[in-house]
């Protein structure tokens, strides 16, 4: 009786584990299915970057400290990444961050499914961070830029977040009152009346580039997998890749009010717009929203890159012009495949300047949709990055093309 007892007992425990087990397995599926689990890893994350970037904060007082009182000669990045670094920080850790002598703090929050390039020049933020599609790391560029989706963060001071209106020496650059982002130039759309969407989104992506500290854009053109020409093409596959035909005849979407649906233009089918084919890219994900790029974003881009080298009010040095010196080597194709040149870029964007006209969200008076950037049969100082043109959402042509955004969510 005794032994019986003792295998009733050995049996019961092994009953209860098994129970437990299917408990615990149950309970952890309801807190994941209910969402407790992700928040809590978005906690943490919060978290890590709250402590990065209150030490960043404690960092840069010591460096004014010494720069007043002791002369110190680094840059405020520079001081502040050495404090760091001895505080245990990681090297990957340092890379997303960057810190002007002004104060002014970005921390790059990299979405899930990208990963940060380890190439030399492409992540650091002053160069112009690269981020690719995929978890895969990347150290060399032999295939990933023509084979993998990339994109570059834009630092974003929220206070100078605004459309802006460039130097009187580019004719084009102006900031008229007909022009307006979300647009509200007559009754058609509002934002109790959103027809294309753009309220709501604008007001999203705002709110992310304040929270994040920035952005990304595209790292090309966007790009299609086969040529469009001037016959209906349709919907052809959009890539943000190097060496892709460009992908242009493109219109904006059908109408002022309409961003979604087939172009049917001089009677062709050209199929989704530029606004369409962006918010498409990453529909399904759930860590980033892809937009057609908002003219306060070219801005914020153009604010960030400009320099000695890369004038947004004259950009014939940099970009696929008729008078640039580059054009040659590109020949015969014009406009040119997507990141065709190394000296038309600017923090590893490629083309902001020439090439193809670029969409973007703004709308100037009730009939035109603005494009930006200049194309490759125009010079660079009537056409420059800065440059404001508009016309109907639906004209579909060979110089115009488009560049999607990324906002984390």
């Amino acid at each position: 009786m005794i032994n019986n007892k003792k295998g009733v007992s050995l049996i019961v425990l092994v009953i209860t584990i098994i129970i437990m087990i299917i408990l615990a397995g149950a309970i952890i599926l309801t807190l994941n299915n209910s969402g407790v689990i992700d928040r809590a890893e978005e906690a943490k994350e919060a978290s890590d970057r709250a402590t990065l970037k209150e030490a960043v904060n404690i960092s840069y007082g010591e460096w004014v400290l010494a720069t007043e009182m002791d002369g110190e000669t680094k840059s405020a990045d520079e001081y502040i990444k050495e404090k760091l670094k001895d505080q245990g920080f990681s090297d990957e850790d340092l890379g997303l961050i960057y810190i002007s002598d002004a104060g002014k703090i970005s921390i790059v929050t990299v979405p899930e499914g990208f990963t940060v390039s380890d190439i030399e020049g492409e992540n650091t933020i002053p160069e112009g961070l690269v981020i690719y599609e995929g978890m895969e790391k990347v150290s060399t560029d032999a295939d990933a830029k023509t084979t993998r989706n990339q994109f570059v963060w834009v630092p974003v001071d929220i206070s100078e977040f605004e459309r802006t209106a460039w130097s009187n020496n580019a004719p084009t650059s102006g900031l008229s009152s007909s022009y307006t982002e979300p647009y509200s130039y007559d009754t058609l759309i509002t934002e109790t009346n959103d027809l294309t969407g753009e309220y709501a989104e604008y007001k999203k992506m705002k709110a992310s580039v304040e929270k994040y500290g920035g952005f990304y854009i595209g790292r090309y053109e966007a790009g299609s997998e086969t040529e469009r020409t001037d016959v209906a093409n349709g919907t052809t596959n959009m890539v943000v890749k190097q060496d892709a035909y460009v992908y242009n005849y493109v219109g904006w979407g059908p109408s002022m009010t309409s961003a979604s649906g087939d172009i049917t233009y001089s009677s062709k089918n050209q199929g989704k717009g530029a606004v369409e084919l962006s918010r498409n890219l990453y529909k399904s994900s759930t860590s980033v929203k892809s937009t057609l790029i908002y003219s306060v974003q070219w801005d914020a881009v153009l604010r960030f890159i400009a320099d000695d080298k890369h004038n947004v009010n004259d950009s014939t040095s940099w970009g696929n012009y008729i008078n640039n010196p580059d054009r040659t080597s590109v020949s015969p194709n014009i406009p040119a495949k997507t990141g065709a040149h190394e000296n038309w870029k600017a923090k590893n964007i490629y083309d902001l300047a020439g090439n193809v006209l670029e969409w973007t969200m703004e709308a100037d008076s009730s009939d035109g949709r603005v494009y930006r950037g200049g194309y490759d049969s125009a010079t660079g100082s009537h056409y420059p990055a800065s440059c404001r043109y508009s016309n109907s959402p639906f004209l579909c042509y060979r110089h115009y093309g488009f560049r999607s955004a990324l906002y984390v969510v």
